[in-house]
C-alpha cells in the first residue's frame, strides 16, 4: 500500500521535477524486474503487482499530464487575462491622466471665468461710480455757474438799488428843499407838528380842519390852485393882496406834489398821519 502511495505522491510534485521522476520510476521498475528474474520462487504474484503498479503509474501519469495541461491552459488563460488587465490598466491610467488634465484645464478655465466675472463686476461698479462722480461734478459745475450768475445778478441788483436809492434820496432832498422854500408849506409843517403834539397828549383830539397861517379862505385857496385867475380874485376879496401859492395848500393827510414843470417822478410826503 505504501508502495502504491509513493508513485502518487511523486506524481503530485512540481512541474520541474516531473520528467526526472518519471525516468527514475522506469529505471526502478526495470531493476526490480531484473531482481525478480534472478530470484527464486514464484514470480506470478510479483508480476501482477508490478503490472498493477505500472497501470497505476500510467494512470497517475495520464492524470498528471491532464492536470498539467489544465494547469498550463489555466496559466495561459490567467496570463492572457493578466496581459489584458495590464493593457486595461495602462488604458485606464491613460484615461485617468487625460481626465485629470481635462479637469485641471476646466478648473483653470473656471478660475479664469470667475476672475473675469469678478473683474467685470468691479469694472461695472467702477464705471457706475465714475458716472455718479461725473454727474455730481457736472451738477456741481452747474451749481457753481448758477451761484456765480445769481451772485452777479444780486450784485447788479444791489448796485442798481443803491443807485436808485441815491437818486431817490437826491430827488427827495430837492423836493424837500423846494417844499421848505414855500411859505405855505412851512406853515403846514408847523401845523402838522402842532397836531402831532396834540395827539401825543392824553385825551387830545385832532381838529377836523386846520388853516395855514396867512390864509383866510382855505377852500377858495384850494380851488385857486387849479385856476390861477380865480384864486387871485378870491384871495383879493377874502384877505387882501395875498400872493398865489405855487402849489396846492397842504393839509393833514394830503400828499404834496411838486410843480408840473418838474419832470421828476412824484414823491409823496406825508405831513400828518392819523
Amino acid at each position: 500500500m505504501a508502495a502504491k502511495l509513493e508513485p502518487l505522491e511523486e506524481a503530485e510534485e512540481g512541474e520541474g521535477y516531473a520528467g526526472q521522476t518519471k525516468s527514475l520510476k522506469t529505471e526502478d521498475l526495470l531493476a526490480m524486474v531484473k531482481k525478480l528474474q534472478k530470484g527464486e520462487g514464484s514470480l506470478e504474484p510479483q508480476i501482477e503487482d508490478l503490472i498493477n503498479r505500472i497501470n497505476e503509474l500510467q494512470h497517475a501519469k495520464k492524470k498528471s499530464n491532464e492536470e498539467l495541461g489544465e494547469t498550463q491552459a489555466l496559466w495561459e488563460t490567467l496570463h492572457r487575462e493578466l496581459d489584458s488587465l495590464n493593457g486595461e490598466k495602462v488604458h485606464l491610467e491613460e484615461v485617468l491622466r487625460k481626465k485629470q488634465e481635462a479637469l485641471r484645464i476646466l478648473q483653470l478655465h473656471c478660475q479664469r471665468k470667475e476672475s473675469q466675472a469678478q473683474r467685470s463686476h468691479m469694472e461695472e461698479q467702477l464705471e457706475d461710480l465714475m458716472g455718479q462722480h461725473k454727474d455730481l461734478w457736472e451738477f456741481q459745475q452747474v451749481l457753481e455757474r448758477r451761484l456765480a450768475w445769481e451772485i452777479r445778478a444780486l450784485q447788479s441788483s444791489q448796485e442798481q438799488l443803491l443807485t436808485e436809492e441815491n437818486v431817490a434820496r437826491a430827488k427827495l432832498e430837492r423836493v424837500e428843499q423846494r417844499l421848505r422854500s414855500s411859505p405855505a408849506v412851512e406853515g403846514a409843517l408847523a401845523v402838522n407838528e402842532a397836531l402831532k403834539v396834540e395827539l401825543e397828549k392824553p385825551g387830545g383830539q385832532a381838529p377836523t380842519q386846520a388853516q395855514s397861517p396867512g390864509t383866510t379862505g382855505p377852500t377858495k385857496e384850494r380851488s385857486g390852485a387849479g385856476d390861477g385867475g380865480e384864486a387871485g380874485k378870491e384871495g383879493g376879496r377874502a384877505g387882501g393882496d395875498v400872493p398865489r401859492a405855487p402849489q396846492r395848500a397842504a393839509r393833514p393827510g394830503v400828499p404834496v406834489r411838486p410843480p408840473r414843470e418838474d419832470l421828476e417822478p412824484p414823491v409823496e410826503l406825508a405831513l400828518w398821519s392819523p
